[in-house]
């Protein structure tokens, strides 16, 4: 941006000529010096006048007369600390005398006439009004400039071809005679700049807006606008959420679709224990027994829950959840049967729905049923067996239909030894019991769960990731996962995160993973050798099937070099 405008130093005439004062016109006329307006009049080392070459030139000047003669007299004397000041400032002045500037030393830096501060000034206004249509028109965008009356001055081609207004319809005209919402008139009366505003300045047309004041000193005297076109993104845009909505139904209508076939496809392995557990859960969902789903943190517990909801006749309905380890002992009887209006300090006066009431006809997820205070399990003991209950300060009863699924990761049988929990309860929720292995005694389910995981986070982070180097699979499936699928898939984003092109490499394992659980790592060999030999067979066999025998494809599943396959097919016997 420019600092302001012109001053003493850019406008002064520095290129000097001295003459006498007793020289005669004719003498300087032969001199011959044009291009040099300004000729200063020296006796001796004082200055005594100055020459305006328009006067020496003037032919009705006799050409005996001396330069006292018709030299000027009357100028002043500026300082070298005026050098900076605005040439603005000393017009008025330049009207009636020219300015000579000195600095300290009393040397001439160069001299001021109105006439040349006039000429130069009309030139720099005529190159720099070429150079803004230049630019104006160089632009891709359109722009309009108004002045402090919203008369446009300026309209560029673009601005032409977005409108179908010609410059020389507009220009000179009030801009509300076309326009009854342009941004410019706004900054012109406002005085704030505007960035990347998006714009609909007329019917069917959209723009990105940058406007801005113009202004000279403290005073704005009009306002400019740069808009770039965007309506044809605007409507593809348009287009395109109509399409990402169309696309978001049919997701739904296909994921509706591909529960009903089967809702447990969403839990991912094919190790013996798991596929008895699915198809036992399978017979279950049909009834509307209680089943208590057991396993350590992390194995699923809520998938298998989930999928058994969505494989009844209670499909459609609520599908509620409640973690029994994270609400307080004193919240939890409203959160599990609500409460009446004032029923206690704080309560809502409209009362509240408990989640028994929000999942009537539906199932409820308790997780971590354990963690049950001894008196709510009574409590809750009472609606599993008549299906009614009072909400808190409530009197009317309340009668619901229900599916109960809980869930634990402790050991029940010790806590009922142990006075923590009710054996009549234990008994009531231990109809249909499924005990969902952890990840370490499935391992042959490990790279099928790495590549599921590895193609979510690599759309999620938008990647193109399809490889693992092989030492990473061997890790992997070396590490005893004590926090089971939701560690390994934790493991896998952040692999996801650091991974750089198109192969997870070894660097990217957290090191948790290299040094954890030495005792069983040092039973384990890297790759396939950490399972057993007939585990071994499985898996691979299965990743053949998978990739239709294709062995190239089969050693990138599992992380291994094809010549380490080939041999362990060998080994093995799996020919």
């Amino acid at each position: 941006m420019h600092k302001g405008f012109l001053t003493v130093k850019e406008m002064l005439y520095k290129e000097l000529l001295s003459v006498t004062p007793d020289e005669t016109i004719g003498q300087i006329r032969e001199k011959g010096i044009p291009g040099r307006p300004i000729v200063l009049v020296k006796d001796g080392e004082k200055l005594v006048g100055i020459l305006l070459w328009r006067d020496a030139i003037n032919r009705k000047l006799d050409t005996d007369l001396q330069v006292k003669q018709v030299m000027r007299r009357d100028f002043s004397t500026l300082d070298e600390e005026d050098l900076d000041r605005e040439i603005l400032a000393f017009l008025p002045e330049l009207r009636y005398h020219a300015l000579v500037c000195r600095d300290n030393y009393r040397k001439i830096l160069g001299v001021l006439s109105y006439d040349q501060v006039f000429h130069d000034l009309a030139l720099r206004v005529c190159e720099t009004e070429a150079r803004i249509n230049a630019v104006v028109e160089t632009v891709d965008e359109a722009i309009c400039i108004v002045n402090q009356d919203d008369i446009v001055i300026t309209w560029n081609s673009r601005a032409e071809e977005l409108y179908a207004i010609k410059a020389q319809d507009i220009i000179g005209k009030s801009v509300h005679s076309f326009f009854t919402n342009l941004v410019v008139t706004r900054v012109n009366k406002e005085w704030q700049e505007i960035r990347s505003l998006p714009h609909q300045p007329v019917e069917g047309t959209h723009v990105l807006v940058n406007a801005a004041p113009v202004r000279l000193g403290p005073k704005v005297i009009g306002g400019v606008t740069v808009e770039k076109d965007i309506t044809e993104i605007v409507q593809l845009n348009n287009k395109l959420n109509q399409a990402s909505s169309q696309v978001q139904r049919l997701e739904k209508e296909i994921d509706k679709f591909a529960t009903d076939r089967n809702p447990f496809a969403t839990i991912k392995g094919h190790h013996k224990r798991l596929i008895d557990l699915i198809n036992v859960a399978r017979k279950a969902a049909l009834t509307s027994a209680v089943v208590l789903l057991r396993g350590e943190s992390g194995t699923g517990k809520e998938l298998f829950a989930k999928a058994i909801h969505e494989a009844s006749h209670r499909t459609g309905k609520n599908f509620c959840v409640i973690n029994c380890a994270a609400i307080p002992p004193s919240l939890f009887e409203s959160e599990m049967f609500g409460y009446e209006s004032g029923a206690f300090t704080g309560a809502d006066k409209k009362g509240k729905a408990g989640v028994f009431e929000t999942a009537n006809g539906g199932t409820l997820f308790l997780d971590e049923i354990g963690e049950l205070p001894l008196d709510m399990q009574v409590k809750l003991l009472r609606v599993l067996q008549d299906g009614v209950f009072f909400r808190v300060g409530g009197s009317a009863p309340i009668k619901v239909d229900v599916r109960i699924i809980a869930a634990t990761n402790r050991l029940l049988e010790d806590m009922m030894a142990k006075g923590t929990f009710r054996e009549d309860l234990y008994y009531r929720l231990n109809v249909v019991s499924l005990e969902i292995p952890p990840l370490r005694e499935r391992r042959e389910d490990i790279p099928e769960l790495v590549y599921l995981f590895l193609q979510e986070f690599s759309q999620l982070y938008h990647k193109q990731i399809s490889k693992l180097e092989p030492g990473v699979m061997a890790t992997l499936l070396a590490y005893p996962w004590p926090g089971n699928i939701r560690q390994l898939k934790n493991v896998i984003e952040r692999m996801v995160i650091l991974t750089e092109g198109d192969t997870v490499s070894e660097k990217s394992i957290p090191d948790s993973l290299k040094t954890g659980n030495l005792q069983e790592q040092v039973t384990a060999t890297t790759g396939l050798a950490s399972v057993t030999e007939q585990t071994e067979r499985e898996l691979i066999i299965r990743t053949l099937k998978q990739v239709n025998g294709n062995r190239s494809e089969a050693a990138r599943m599992l992380g291994i070099p094809r010549s380490t396959l080939y041999y362990k097919m060998h080994q093995l016997g799996i020919m």
